[in-house]
């Protein structure tokens, strides 16, 4: 499978999810990792993603919250962001589509899935549509 050119920043804070997204994802995008909202917001100083996968579920803050802040640096406002989740409550989901988020996936990560939620959303966003709540 050859690159893309597309750029997919994975945000998790367990090495062994960030290392099945790498494994599975790797060969297809450009890949950078965070293992917290704070490195994320760091790393969109000079890694320019295409896709944020973002866990929902991080120590001492949210995804929610994460993805707010990442939407608020100039720039990154229409940055489709894919939630990466255990599982979480229909109430959480409704509320992370209505703070802007793209869309959601199951850990652990099947290959197929992953790829084309990847492509969908950036295909989006290439072509600027935005779902407005």
């Amino acid at each position: 499978m050859s690159k893309t050119g597309k750029r997919v920043l994975i945000v998790d804070d367990l090495p062994t999810v960030i290392d099945q997204a790498k494994e599975v994802i790797g060969d297809r995008y450009d890949v950078d990792t965070a293992m917290s909202d704070e490195e994320a917001l760091q790393k969109l100083g000079t890694f320019k993603p295409d896709i944020i996968l973002l866990d929902m579920h991080m120590p001492g803050t949210n995804g929610i919250l994460c993805m707010e802040e990442i939407h608020a640096i100039p720039g990154f406002r229409d940055l489709p962001i894919i939630f990466t989740i255990n599982d979480v409550s229909v109430i959480t989901k409704a509320r992370a589509y209505d703070q802007g988020a793209a869309d959601f996936i199951k850990k652990p990560f099947i290959a197929s899935n992953l790829f084309r939620k990847i492509d969908m959303h950036i295909k989006l966003a290439e072509i600027g549509w935005k779902f407005e709540p």
